[in-house]
């Protein structure tokens, strides 16, 4: 467990497997793997492609189910819940930010960031407020009736990250979150997400970038379905923004 953690980990994971039948072959995507994620750490996991990172992604956000071994998140055993209990549970303790953003295109930001409450069944009135908050949280207020292609790729990655704090998650998981982004705007999310974790959010990066995982505050590096190296980065690489380079993702 990470040197200063109290009470229990957010994220334990005991010997979880994952496997995959193709045809006659039985493909092994996680094998035993053992990790303790601590309430407001920065972690990459990082490997490359076919490692078994996005494998555990999906496990860590509840989008898939182990095939054996333990998972609690948040103080909760994640395998007793039923299908709906999962959805449910996901919705209200995990935030997701994808490489290709995953914005509805006739939506606007406003209403994107929306979608997560309306799955809640909150009210508008609450889930418009919470929603502009999070994309002034990003630096969107001028641009919250725009449609995604009104959008530069740094500013919908914004978008998605205003989606995914919109709910409030106890965990924020980010999937290669500057993979379609030039290195400069690419640096300006990982500002953002560097600030969101300083003011106490817990996030989990998933990465082939070692440039990328050096920003983050540890390193967790997967490779055939195993964790083979897990350090702390102190302190971490700061990203680099050019000059200008806010004022451009806002444009």
């Amino acid at each position: 467990m990470p040197a200063g953690s109290s009470g229990e980990p957010l994220v334990v994971l005991d010997g979880v497997a994952k496997e995959y039948r193709m045809g006659t072959v039985l493909v092994r995507a996680l094998a035993g793997v053992d990790l303790r994620i601590d309430a407001g750490e920065l972690v990459a996991i990082v490997g490359p492609s076919g490692s078994g990172k996005s494998t555990l992604m999906n496990i860590l956000g509840c989008l898939d189910r182990p095939t054996s071994g333990r998972y609690i998140l948040a103080g909760r055993p994640v395998a007793g819940l039923g299908d709906d209990e999962l959805a449910e549970f996901r919705n209200r303790t995990a935030g997701f930010v994808f490489q290709n953003y995953s914005l509805l295109p006739r939506l606007t930001a406003l209403e994107n960031v929306e979608l997560p409450l309306v799955y809640r069944g909150e009210p508008t009135a609450r889930r418009r407020r919470a929603a502009l908050d999070a994309l002034a949280a990003v630096g969107l207020s001028d641009r919250v009736h725009h449609l995604p292609t009104q959008l530069s790729g740094g500013q919908q990655q914004r978008v998605s990250v205003a989606r995914a704090l919109v709910a409030r998650p106890q965990v924020l998981l980010a999937d290669e979150p500057t993979g379609n982004l030039d290195s400069r705007v690419g640096a300006e999310v990982m500002r953002l997400i560097q600030d969101l974790n300083a003011g106490g959010m817990t996030v989990i990066v998933v990465t082939h970038d070692h440039g990328v995982a050096r920003q983050c505050r540890r390193s967790v590096r997967v490779s055939d379905g195993r964790i083979v190296a897990d350090e702390r980065i102190e302190p971490p690489v700061p990203a680099a923004v050019g000059a200008g380079s806010g004022e451009a993702m806002r444009r």
